[in-house]
């Protein structure tokens, strides 16, 4: 488990073992981990990824990575390794914050892609715990999507993002 503090409903700074905790923090939680806590320095980074798969306009489970900086070659490279895609055929976003509030009908045009040769301080943003970025094999061509496969995956989407947003509405009344 890891003790990180909350911001909203936002997953925010994670707390190592050796490190003291402010007592006059209200807003703090703990996070269930699969395996043994992957961050081991205050300056590496946690971050969400979700994979965009455009061949199936969908997005695989939520997984993190920890960054030890902000180079983008670094970034990919830790994206090459969790996928499997060699580093010259990763994509990916900027950070977000969690939780990501956009459509997968919107992913492939409304979010800025980047490569390995971009600008070099184009991916400078990780530097808080708990941002999200997407990534994609940019091989991949987007899937020609029926009418029926689009209102499907519409009706899922406003489900999804009705959830998101009663949570935040929730934490927002408490706040009051």
């Amino acid at each position: 488990m890891r003790l990180r503090d909350k911001r909203g409903v936002y997953p925010a700074r994670i707390y190592l073992d050796h490190e003291l905790l402010d007592a006059y923090r209200k807003g703090m939680y703990v996070e269930p981990l699969k395996g043994p806590e992957k961050k081991k320095q205050y300056a590496q980074r946690q971050v969400y990824v979700i994979r965009w798969r455009p061949s199936q306009c969908s997005v695989d489970p939520i997984e993190e990575i920890i960054l030890d900086n902000n180079d983008p070659k670094h970034v990919i490279g830790k994206l090459s390794e969790l996928s499997g895609v060699p580093a010259e055929y990763i994509y990916c976003t900027e950070g977000q914050s969690f939780p990501v509030e956009i459509s997968c009908l919107d992913i492939e045009n409304e979010l800025k892609w980047y490569s390995i040769s971009s600008d070099r301080y184009s991916l400078g943003v990780y530097n808080k715990d708990g941002y999200v970025m997407h990534y994609k094999d940019n091989r991949e061509r987007m899937k020609k999507l029926t009418d029926n496969e689009r209102s499907e995956i519409q009706e899922a989407e406003k489900a999804r993002l009705k959830r998101i947003r009663e949570c935040k509405s929730k934490h927002e009344h408490r706040n009051i």
